[in-house]
């Protein structure tokens, strides 16, 4: 197998290369295209967000320190101004993180704040609650945090409970905020483009709290395809904490009374199973965009792995002249590929060195995803792309079949290449063939696969790629494993959306909003991993770089068949009986 440089994690430049890298084209560039440098498409969006007029403060800063032995060795060293005492120090009125430093001498008694006050309550409690849950960690953590620090006893439920509101109200106005700006940008991009301003095209996902599609909540998005900035999202919630301590009286009139007046702030909001979540979230966010936007979504990007675009055309939701059109996930097209494989692998028992390995599989899907890729223009030139991969696999020395494969003296296979060249093509050797078992098992795969239907929705090559990045920063904000409501996941879910538009520019804005004060270290900070985001994310998309990644994968793949069929089944139900 052919190797491939690797890229270090903790150097971003390197002598031995030029600093200026060159954009080799993506999976839907066309080889002839010229080179342009490689930007990735988080450089793309942050060179866009919009640089705020924070209200900065380079002398404020939040220090660790022991009270008692600071403040011994103050008072040995320090007198009173006035009567030339000596002071002593104490602490008081403890809020949270925050307190007050109580100096006493003669004179009497003098009161200091341990930091910023924001109308009676610390700064401190609202910073922390709010770094807190960009960590994933809620009350109890805090509180975990506060006293094996042995800083305080924490903070009370009632002041999380009014802060977390606070983050709440605050997040959503600004992710709004964040969403009409962002289709301002797609808006322009479609006049760039050449498309109707006002018909957009999104791609659509939805992810759940607990693995699988089977929870109480879930999140579902809508990206712009050009902009690839989060432009719509709703969090749906199959269960309310107040409405589960009240179901064994739900025929009192006690019930009754208190219903009405819990029914505004219910946090139930969808009726039905945790798979009809996307469905149901994709429908809202289609229904309101002319009201929140003056904008409709024409294009939907989907994976397939749900009936949200059956949803869509039922709703009709800008009438029957203007029919939204589907469009594929090319990443889950090929998917389908692997699924497919698998399960004829397990049916007709094709597992085993030589047959349908795992390594063969996932090669398999990826000259079909490929195939898929580079020809987004044409129906047909996939379809002929696809069957060149099963001929040219099945293809040996007695019996070569490369009539599918592109012709021409760049072509990949070496047997048109050889004739583009005038070189006898018989001279080169054919690797090993697909197996004879294997052949006539995935020949209606690949027939299936390659319909015209199928293909025509894979026109254009759009993916969902956008939409799954998003989803993993939701759950890195709101851990599956913790226990939490629809509000902190409304709240992780906004300010993914911020992160994912605007970098840590939204973070220094919610921190403006709450009234917390910005120091000299978070400015640096939101400099350096928005500068480190860009970097990185610029060497991840080189086509070097996608190209070791894709070896390390097939290489790790054979390893781990290797060492499977050497050391045979040693984990799996009853195994050990």
């Amino acid at each position: 197998m052919q190797s491939y440089p690797k890229n270090k994690r903790n150097i971003s430049t390197r002598s031995a290369k030029p600093r200026k890298r060159q954009f080799y084209g993506n999976q839907h560039s066309n080889k002839n295209e010229e080179n342009t440098e490689a930007q990735s498409t988080s450089a793309r969006k942050l060179s866009n967000a919009d640089e705020e007029n924070y209200h900065y403060s380079p002398l404020l800063g939040y220090r660790f320190i022991e009270f008692f032995t600071v403040f011994t060795a103050l008072s040995e060293i320090l007198i009173c101004r006035d009567c030339k005492l000596p002071v002593k120090f104490e602490e008081s009125a403890n809020r949270g993180l925050g307190f007050k430093i109580v100096v006493i001498c003669k004179c009497g008694l003098k009161n200091i704040s341990s930091g910023p006050l924001i109308n009676n309550g610390f700064e401190v409690n609202r910073r922390i609650v709010l770094v807190m849950r960009l960590l994933g960690v809620a009350r109890e953590g805090i509180n975990l945090f506060c006293n094996m620090m042995d800083i305080c006893n924490g903070i009370s439920e009632s002041t999380y409970n009014a802060i977390i509101s606070l983050l709440h109200t605050t997040t959503q106005s600004l992710f709004q905020a964040s969403c009409v700006k962002a289709v301002g940008e797609e808006k322009r991009e479609n006049e760039k483009h050449e498309r109707p301003i006002l018909n957009l095209k999104v791609s659509g996902d939805g992810t759940w709290k607990k693995r699988g599609f089977k929870s109480m909540y879930g999140v579902t998005t809508l990206i712009g395809y050009y902009c690839g900035k989060v432009i719509d999202l709703a969090v749906k919630s199959s269960f309310c904490a107040g409405c589960a301590r009240w179901k064994n009286k739900t025929n009192t009139e006690e019930y009754r009374e208190w219903f009405e007046e819990h029914e505004p702030n219910c946090q139930e909001n969808h009726k039905g199973s945790s798979g009809a979540m996307e469905v149901e979230a994709v429908k809202e966010m289609f229904s309101r965009s002319e009201e929140l936007f003056g904008v409709k979504y024409g294009n939907y990007i989907g994976d397939g792995d749900s009936k949200t675009f059956k949803g869509i055309l039922d709703l009709n939701p800008y009438g029957d002249e203007f029919r939204v059109v589907k469009s594929e996930c090319i990443g889950h097209v090929q998917k389908r590929m692997g699924t497919r494989l698998r399960k004829t692998k397990r049916d007709n028992h094709l597992g085993g060195r030589g047959k349908l390995t795992e390594a063969l599989i996932k090669k398999l899907s990826l000259y079909y995803g490929l195939a898929i890729r580079r020809n987004v223009n044409s129906v047909k030139d996939m379809k002929d792309a696809i069957m060149a991969t099963y001929y040219h696999m099945c293809s040996t020395d007695d019996k070569p079949s490369h009539e599918y494969c592109p012709s021409g003296s760049d072509s990949w296979c070496k047997w048109r290449k050889a004739e583009a060249l005038g070189e006898n093509p018989k001279e080169i050797k054919h690797p090993t063939p697909l197996h004879p078992d294997v052949q006539p098992h995935i020949k209606p795969i690949f027939d299936d696969l390659s319909r015209d239907d199928l293909l025509e929705r894979c026109l254009g090559g759009h993916t969902q790629n956008a939409n799954e990045s998003y989803n993993s920063t939701v759950w890195r904000l709101c851990p599956k494993h913790l226990n939490s409501g629809r509000k902190i996941v409304e709240i992780s879910a906004f300010i993914s959306a911020g992160l994912f538009n605007d970098g840590l520019n939204f973070i220094l804005q919610l921190m403006n909003s709450l009234q917390i004060v910005i120091g000299r270290q978070s400015m640096s900070y939101k400099e350096k991993i928005d500068e480190q985001r860009v970097n990185r994310e610029n060497r991840r998309s080189s086509l070097t770089t996608k190209q070791a990644r894709q070896a390390c994968l097939q290489e790790l793949a054979k390893k781990n068949e290797f060492l499977e069929r050497t050391e045979g089944l040693l984990y799996g139900p009853g195994i050990a009986d």
